[in-house]
């Protein structure tokens, strides 16, 4: 699979339309907003009920994700572009590929949508090894949620309290 993933071109073109996707969060983007003391982003994080992929694939029966806007995008995009860019959630960051327990698969909706595909140069061996670390990172924490989502609840009601 590496060798496909290399010959995926992929530039965002910041159209703002994967930012229409509930992207998971995952107990990594939580310690990185509170040792930043992003406390204003925690303050977004909602608790949601898991769609039949995330139970089928994760045996989650909820997950955690950012509030929605009425047009229904990510609450921190504004202009098409994303306001928390530098400490985005590692889902975010691995997009276009989806996690996989396996390896990268490009993400189904990034197949049909995305219009930054097929732009931009191939990914390099190192890219594709930092996408296959950030994957199983997201993997990893997405099948342990049940065991630490008391715990992102509690930090959640006291950023709420700041």
């Amino acid at each position: 699979m590496s060798q496909r993933i290399r010959s995926i071109r992929f530039k965002c073109i910041k159209c703002g339309g994967c930012c229409k996707l509930e992207v998971p969060i995952v107990l990594s983007d939580i310690e990185l907003w509170v040792k930043l003391r992003k406390y204003s982003i925690l303050t977004r994080v909602v608790k949601k009920e898991a769609s039949l992929i995330l139970r089928k694939y994760f045996s989650i029966k909820y997950y955690y994700t950012f509030e929605r806007k009425p047009s229904g995008t990510c609450v921190f995009l504004e202009n098409n572009k994303c306001t928390i860019y530098s400490v985005r959630p590692l889902t975010c960051r691995l997009f276009p590929f989806a996690y996989s327990e396996e390896d990268l698969e490009l993400h189904p909706w990034a197949l049909r949508n995305c219009r930054g595909i097929g732009k931009g140069g191939p990914f390099n061996r190192r890219e594709v090894k930092i996408l296959k670390l950030l994957a199983k990172k997201i993997f990893t924490e997405l099948i342990t949620l049940p065991f630490y989502s008391t715990f992102i609840e509690e930090i959640i009601v006291k950023a709420k309290e700041k």
